[in-house]
């Protein structure tokens, strides 16, 4: 299974300092099966 992230940067390692605490499902790290979802995500 490949999984895409949406951002504008490369991610060497998960950081969930970095994430936000009122997404959709809490604090995390968000991956998506959709190339085009993540690219819409990163723009």
């Amino acid at each position: 299974m490949i999984l895409y992230h949406g951002s504008n940067i490369a991610i060497d390692e998960i950081n969930l300092e970095f994430s936000k605490p009122n997404k959709d499902f809490g604090k995390g790290f968000y991956l998506s099966e959709s190339k085009e979802q993540a690219q819409q995500m990163a723009a």
